[in-house]
C-alpha cells in the first residue's frame, strides 16, 4: 500500500496541520484547495483513518492524525538524514562506514526504497532544500 503513496502527499500532510486549514495549505504549496483536498481524502481513504477533522473554520488533526504526524516528521526527517549521507547523483560525495559495521546506516527498507528511486530525480535536490527551509532541524 505504501508504494503508492506519493512524497508530496505526504509533505502536504503536514503543512495542512501547521497551516490548520487547506486554504492556508493551498496558498503555500501552490496546489487548488479542492486537488489538495481530495488528494488527503485519498490518503485517508487508503490508510483508513481520518486524518483531519473539517468544520468551517479550518481542520484539526484527529488523534489518528496526530500520532501519523508525529510518526510522518519522523519519517521525513530520517529521509532527509538518508539523501544527505548519500549526497547528490554524480557528486562523488560517499560516506564512510565505521570499520566493523557489516549493514547499511539505515535498515528501514521504506526509506531505502524511496531514496533510491528519488536519486534518479533532479528535482529531488530542490524538493529537499525546500523542505528543509521549511522545517529546520532542531
Amino acid at each position: 500500500m505504501w508504494r503508492s503513496i506519493q512524497l508530496i502527499t505526504l509533505y502536504c500532510t503536514i503543512v495542512i496541520a501547521e497551516e490548520g486549514s487547506f486554504l492556508g495549505a493551498s496558498r503555500q504549496l501552490r496546489i487548488h484547495h479542492s486537488a489538495l483536498s481530495r488528494r488527503i481524502r485519498h490518503l485517508e481513504l487508503m490508510l483508513g483513518v481520518a486524518l483531519f477533522e473539517r468544520h468551517p473554520g479550518g481542520v484539526k488533526a484527529t488523534v489518528a492524525g496526530e500520532r501519523f504526524l508525529v510518526n510522518l516528521r519522523r519519517i521525513l526527517k530520517d529521509l532527509d538524514d538518508a539523501l544527505e549521507q548519500v549526497g547528490a547523483p554524480g557528486s562523488g560525495k560517499t560516506v564512510q562506514s565505521p570499520i566493523g559495521l557489516d549493514a547499511s546506516p539505515c535498515n528501514c527498507a521504506f526509506l531505502n526504497v524511496v531514496a533510491g528511486s528519488m536519486g534518479s530525480d533532479p528535482n529531488v535536490a530542490a524538493f529537499i532544500a525546500f523542505l528543509r527551509r521549511r522545517h529546520p532541524v532542531s
